[in-house]
């Protein structure tokens, strides 16, 4: 796969500014390898660390969490100005030195003994994420395949859907080998190899020219990118679509495990719902991959937007059978595997094609903030009520609110002409 339908060429000079000639489907893949490594031992992995920490360090659950939103928050307030510096195709600086920051906090975060550390080891991390993760990636490889950024896109989270399938598991059996401490150690060597072997060697640089996605929009002439953004209604509804969602995907990734937990469920059962959201991610892309050319966004975004509460209702009525969290493993993993790719087409699709970093950037700031949020209000709301089921009900009626933002966001752009896929 390449933007110009021949995988021996590259596009439109990359690799021209560097040592190297490289395929974009070569980019495409590392990049998406480094994406798997990324979310499933950075982002993932925290849940995993909170009751050995909580046996040894004394600290609350809360306090934990609260370091982690304080990260989350920061990867917010990082989105809009990181966009702008990728659109300036200084991606290369910005992923590696994210992954190598990454592995050095990682490696603090080992010797941790006192809360205000945690803290800032996890503002830290927040920054890391903010250049590391999805957004970032995606707007790396839409200047590299311009107008194929879609089939792009659904690679690399087809790749990235397996994270926490591969990340938890791993970082559960290295804590159980060999106890929390040195497996953040492992961890950070790990990160430091992500640095070093995809970000710095297969990142494009600044010399290398980007890829036009399509022709600018002749009402946008002379406005900024993000300017021009705002200006369109549907920018509006996405805001509220993905920042609804971002705040339900937080608090479920992160309090999944505890919830299953209070309710009895064996720890081995637990392990393999976790692991089989992934898989079940990685089935949704497949399933979009094979019959994109007969879905458009507006249906995608209508069956993601209707399986999030149905699938955290569940949740909410008390299931904890086998089979009842097997439906919902399933439910919920395919809705968040194309949600992904969704949040991805959603710029150029329904705002246009100018400034995808930057309105990226925007559109994954309020996202990122309601992230933030989502662990430390399910760990507040846990400790008012003394159970998960009122949280699971608030969550299931919050992606209601971010359902109607997304049917806004289609409705407005496509009275204003901007084409869904």
């Amino acid at each position: 796969m390449d933007g110009q339908g021949k995988d021996s060429s590259t596009i439109a000079g990359f690799g021209s500014g560097g040592p190297w000639r490289k395929r974009p489907s070569t980019i495409l893949w590392v990049l998406s390898l480094g994406q798997l490594i990324t979310w499933g031992l950075v982002y993932y992995t925290f849940p995993l660390f909170v009751v050995p920490m909580e046996q040894e360090l004394g600290w609350s659950r809360t306090e934990m969490f609260g370091a982690l939103s304080a990260g989350l928050l920061v990867a917010g307030l990082c989105s809009i100005p990181v966009g702008a510096w990728i659109d300036r195709g200084h991606a290369r600086l910005l992923m590696t030195g994210g992954s190598l920051l990454a592995a050095v906090l990682m490696f603090v975060w080992s010797k941790v003994e006192s809360l205000p550390m945690f803290y800032l080891v996890w503002l830290g991390l927040g920054a890391c994420q903010s250049v590391t993760l999805y957004e970032p990636a995606f707007a790396v490889i839409t200047r590299v395949y311009g107008p194929r950024f879609r089939q792009a896109i659904m690679v690399m989270t087809f790749v990235g859907g397996l994270a926490s399938t591969f990340g938890i598991p791993f970082a559960q059996l290295l804590i159980e080998r060999i106890d929390w401490r040195p497996t953040l150690v492992v961890l950070a060597a790990i990160n430091l190899g992500v640095a070093v072997l995809i970000h710095a060697l297969f990142v494009p640089g600044p010399k290398e020219a980007a890829v036009p996605i399509g022709q600018p929009r002749q009402s946008t002439a002379g406005r900024s990118p993000l300017a021009a953004a705002v200006r369109v209604p549907a920018f509006w509804g996405l805001v509220v679509a993905f920042a609804g969602y971002g705040l339900a995907f937080s608090a479920m990734s992160f309090h999944l495990i505890p919830l299953l937990d209070e309710r009895g469920v064996p720890t081995g059962v637990v392990m393999a719902i976790i692991a089989l959201i992934g898989p079940m991610q990685v089935v949704g892309r497949v399933l979009l991959m094979a019959g994109q050319k007969h879905v458009t966004a507006i249906q995608l975004g209508a069956g993601i937007y209707f399986a999030f509460p149905v699938s955290m209702a569940m949740l909410a009525a008390g299931i904890h059978d086998v089979y009842g969290l097997i439906l919902f493993a399933i439910i919920y993993g395919v809705a968040n595997g194309l949600v992904t790719i969704l949040r991805g087409m959603a710029v150029p699709e329904f705002i246009g094609p100018e400034g995808y970093g930057i309105v990226t950037g925007a559109l994954t700031m309020p996202t990122n903030v309601m992230r933030a949020a989502g662990p430390l209000m399910g760990a507040l709301a846990w400790s008012a009520f003394g159970n998960y089921t009122p949280v699971l009900w608030g969550l299931a009626a919050i992606m209601l609110v971010a359902a109607a933002g997304f049917a806004a966001a289609a409705f407005l752009a496509k009275r204003e002409g901007v084409p869904p896929v």
